[in-house]
C-alpha cells in the first residue's frame, strides 16, 4: 500500500504567508540578504528592522511588509513587500506603492517595491505584477526554503521543511483558484442593514450585493443602487458608485458616505477650492487618486466621514452609527438630486481641465 502524504497544516492563507515573512525577515540574516539581493541593493546588509500592515504615509492603505534596511556604509534602504495568493489589485494599488517609495526618498538612499506571489498569479495578472521592481514567486521561496533544509541541522532542517510546504500548499491554493465563502453573520447584518435602510430612507435604493442571503466574510461595503437612487440626475453627471463604506469597525480604515464621478478626479488639483465652494453648505470633502498610466482618469470622490461600524458585530449596538451614516447619505443624495445645474457645471470645468 502506497503511503499518502497528507501535509502538517490543511491550508495556507494570505496572512499564514505574510507572517511567515516577517518571521523570517525578522530573524533570518540570510533570507534578508537574499531578498535584498534581489531586490537591488547590492551592499553588504549591517542592520533591519520589519514592520507588518504598516500603514502608508499618504494612504489609508497599508503596506503588507516594510523592511528598514541599513546598508555597508551607513546609508538607508527601504523594502516594500506586496504578498498576493489569488485576491485581485485593489484599484491604484501598485500606482501607491511607488508613490509612498517617492514619500520615502529623503530617509532612503535605496528604495525598492517587491510582490510576493504563486507563478501562476504572475502570468495571470502580468500588467499588474510588473508595476513592481521585483517579483518574487512562491516557488523561488520555496525552493530557497528547501535548500536552506538541506544545509542545516536538524530543528532548523524541520522548521524550513514547514516552511517550504507551507509555500507548496499556498501555490496550490491558487492553482485551484479563490471562490469567496459566504458569512451568514455578514449576511444576516446586511438584512438588518437594508430593513433599516427602508425605514429611514426609502428613496436610497439597496444594491444587489446588500440583497444577498450572505456575503463574504471581507465584504465591508454597503453598495447603494445608484441608477435608482439617482433617476432623477441627467446619467451624464450621475454617480458611478453611490456607498456607506463601514471599515470593520476600525478608525485606520475607510469610514465615510461618499458618491463617486467617474473619471472626474484628475481635475480635482485645480477645481477643488470650486467644489469646496459650491458645497459649503453641507462641507462635503473630496478626494481623489493620483492619476497614472493606467489610469489616467481616476474617479472623484464626494464625502461625508462616519463612525466605524463592524459588520461581524452585534447590529443592535451599533444602530446608532448606522444611522447617522443613511442620514449623512440622505444628505448627499438630497444636495445631488437638487443641484444637477451645478452637477453639469462641473462636468463642463472637468472636461476643459482635460484639453
Amino acid at each position: 500500500m502506497t503511503d499518502v502524504y497528507i501535509p502538517t497544516l490543511t491550508h495556507a492563507t494570505e496572512r499564514d504567508i505574510d507572517l511567515l515573512l516577517v518571521e523570517e525577515l525578522y530573524a533570518n540574516w540570510d533570507f534578508v540578504v537574499w531578498l535584498a539581493v534581489r531586490a537591488g541593493f547590492d551592499q553588504k546588509v549591517v542592520s533591519w528592522d520589519v514592520k507588518h500592515s504598516k500603514r502608508r504615509t499618504r494612504s489609508r492603505r497599508e503596506i503588507d511588509i516594510f523592511v528598514d534596511i541599513t546598508l555597508k556604509g551607513g546609508h538607508r534602504a527601504a523594502l516594500l513587500i506586496e504578498n498576493k495568493i489569488n485576491a485581485s489589485e485593489q484599484p491604484d494599488q501598485a500606482e501607491s506603492y511607488r508613490e509612498e517609495l517617492d514619500v520615502l526618498a529623503a530617509d532612503y538612499r535605496s528604495r525598492s517595491m517587491v510582490i510576493v506571489c504563486p507563478v501562476g498569479y504572475h502570468q495571470q495578472q502580468v500588467v499588474f505584477t510588473s508595476k513592481f521592481d521585483l517579483v518574487l514567486t512562491y516557488e523561488e521561496i520555496r525552493d530557497w526554503f528547501a535548500e536552506a533544509e538541506s544545509e542545516a541541522g536538524n530543528e532548523a532542517a524541520l522548521r524550513f521543511r514547514l516552511r517550504a510546504e507551507l509555500f507548496d500548499q499556498a501555490i496550490n491554493k491558487h492553482r485551484r483558484g479563490y471562490t469567496a465563502i459566504p458569512d451568514k453573520v455578514v449576511g444576516d447584518f446586511n438584512a438588518q442593514y437594508v430593513r433599516l435602510l427602508a425605514e429611514l430612507a426609502p428613496e436610497i435604493f439597496p444594491g444587489n450585493s446588500m440583497l444577498k442571503p450572505a456575503n463574504p466574510r471581507e465584504s465591508t461595503s454597503m453598495i447603494y443602487d445608484q441608477d435608482k437612487s439617482f433617476a432623477s440626475l441627467p446619467k451624464d453627471v450621475r454617480p458611478r458608485r453611490f456607498a456607506h463604506e463601514l471599515g470593520r469597525g476600525l478608525e485606520r480604515r475607510a469610514n465615510y458616505v461618499a458618491v463617486t464621478f467617474a473619471g472626474w478626479g484628475h481635475a480635482l488639483p485645480q477645481l477643488k477650492e470650486r467644489f469646496k465652494r459650491d458645497t459649503a453648505q453641507i462641507g462635503a470633502e473630496f478626494f481623489a487618486k493620483p492619476p497614472t498610466k493606467t489610469r489616467p482618469n481616476p474617479g472623484l470622490v464626494m464625502m461625508f466621514p462616519t463612525e466605524p461600524v463592524d459588520n461581524q458585530a452585534d447590529f443592535s449596538d451599533q444602530r446608532d452609527q448606522m444611522i447617522d451614516g443613511i442620514r449623512e447619505a440622505q444628505v448627499l443624495r438630497k444636495w445631488l438630486c437638487a443641484n444637477s445645474n451645478i452637477l453639469l457645471s462641473w462636468k463642463n470645468l472637468v472636461e476643459k481641465v482635460g484639453r
